[in-house]
């Protein structure tokens, strides 16, 4: 490949497989190596033609001690060669590993992601260039494989994965260091990748060079180009489990029959896509999911805690619900003074009893019958209440499972006279002896606005 094809496909890859319009800004991961220094100089030569807007971002980790530093000032230079803006950010890497009780590389990829997002963030880009190319994708793939990946984590890394891109995963490492020759660039060589102390480092260093000497000398292009196969694969079952997720959802949760009826390759995906979709996207194991399909088989009331999610079963449906920490609260609820409480905004003002709402997130209650002061409250194991219409208390709890209340929403809001008698409960009603009628001459009404989208635990 030779100095015109290099560019050629950075520009393809950039404009093709990577969605890059013209005139987009980009934020270029430089570490100083080589990889990161060809993407740089390959993307600079592209700026006019493109009219892209470059940021390079380099974050000095503090492992490295003084070759850390060199790299830092050499990546300075590299950027007042080529004119282009440069962001730099120390960061302790091992502090933060140890604090955390995190590996090393798990640690320092944390920190740089962040780093590099708060980077796009401050210039408002669109992208984040990464230098991944094939014998990367090669890397990742076999080191998925070793360690029992599902068909998802064998199609390797995307050329974009939401603001990420990998203008250079078509190319292999050979290519990119005869430009990097070709065009006499200096770059700088990270010792602790010539270790063999890590899974990656042992595949790049041993295992792969084995295998291209004694078994397959393309063995890169080969793993890539299986990637490839099953990543459209996945894509075509993904499309599946997408369609039959859609039909399983009801008003509240998935039709638990419906995904349960589903053949297992689309059953556990549409269940990621179910997790997904109530806000969870990490930490879940192919052990969670094979629970999961288990668990659609429970009765009514059961719960399943997975990482960051519970799941529950309410009659034919299941919910999802990423877990909180159950919020205890119990604050004064003062006429005419907003109270804020559990991402809740309330505020409580006497009202023409003419204007009276009768609905299950409103309470428009009878003045006169209210002993004050009011508090509002979590719910509470015990709680007696007095729906609308019914012949006296009811436990609390009895209620809501009547009314097929999701055991996840069942930690909603209370209102009590000063006596502690439960008044109001949001998403049911008023107590029986507040409500209003033809009598009441002052109408207390509690109106309740929601901060952000609530999901009980």
């Amino acid at each position: 490949m030779n100095n015109r094809q290099f560019i050629d496909t950075i520009e393809h890859n950039l404009t093709r497989a990577c969605g890059v319009a013209p005139g987009a800004s980009v934020v270029v991961a430089l570490s100083g190596g080589a990889d990161s220094v060809a993407l740089l100089h390959g993307i600079v030569a592209l700026t006019e033609k493109l009219k892209l807007n470059i940021t390079a971002a380099h974050m000095n980790h503090m492992i490295r001690g003084e070759e850390a530093e060199t790299d830092e000032a050499f990546v300075v230079g590299l950027c007042q060669t080529l004119g282009v803006t440069l962001e730099t950010y120390r960061f302790d890497v091992p502090a933060f590993a140890e604090r955390d009780s995190l590996t090393l590389e798990t640690a320092a990829r944390i920190a740089r992601y962040d780093f590099l997002r708060r980077v796009k963030n401050g210039v408002n880009a669109e992208y984040i260039a990464i230098a991944h190319h094939m014998d990367d994708q090669a890397e990742s793939v076999l080191q998925h494989l070793i360690r029992g990946s599902g068909l998802k984590g064998l199609t390797g890394m995307d050329y974009r994965a939401g603001d990420i891109i990998r203008p250079m995963l078509s190319m292999c490492r050979k290519n990119i260091l005869s430009y990097i020759k070709s065009n006499g660039l200096s770059y700088r060589t990270d010792s602790s990748n010539l270790i063999a102390d890590s899974t990656r480092n042992r595949l790049r260093l041993d295992v792969i060079p084995y295998i291209k000497e004694n078994i397959n000398p393309r063995v890169c292009e080969s793993i890539c180009s299986a990637a490839r196969l099953l990543s459209e694969d996945e894509a075509y079952l993904n499309e599946i489990a997408s369609n039959e997720f859609e039909n399983a959802r009801l008003n509240v949760g998935f039709d638990r029959h419906k995904i349960a009826a589903l053949p297992m390759p689309i059953r556990s995906r549409a269940l990621r896509l179910a997790i997904a979709d109530a806000g969870v996207c990490v930490d879940i194991e192919r052990k969670h999911i094979a629970a999961l399909c288990e668990f659609l088989g429970a009765r009514t009331g059961s719960r399943l805690d997975i990482p960051h999610i519970s799941a529950y079963i309410s009659y034919d449906a299941v919910l999802f619900s990423p877990i909180f920490e159950r919020e205890e609260y119990c604050v004064p609820l003062c006429i005419d003074t907003p109270t804020t409480v559990s991402g809740f905004s309330i505020i409580a003002r006497e009202s023409d009893p003419n204007t009276a709402v009768f609905s299950p997130h409103i309470a428009c209650m009878d003045l006169d019958k209210l002993t004050l002061p009011l508090t509002i409250r979590c719910r509470q194991d015990g709680d007696r209440f007095w729906p609308i219409g019914s012949a006296g208390t009811k436990k609390l709890k009895d209620i809501l499972i009547d009314k097929k209340i999701p055991r996840h929403e069942r930690n909603m809001p209370i209102i009590c006279d000063a006596s502690g008698k439960i008044v109001y409960c949001y998403g049911l009603c008023v107590s029986d002896d507040v409500k209003i009628s033809k009598n009441t001459t002052r109408m207390l009404k509690v109106s309740f606005d929601k901060e952000c989208n609530l999901r009980y635990n």
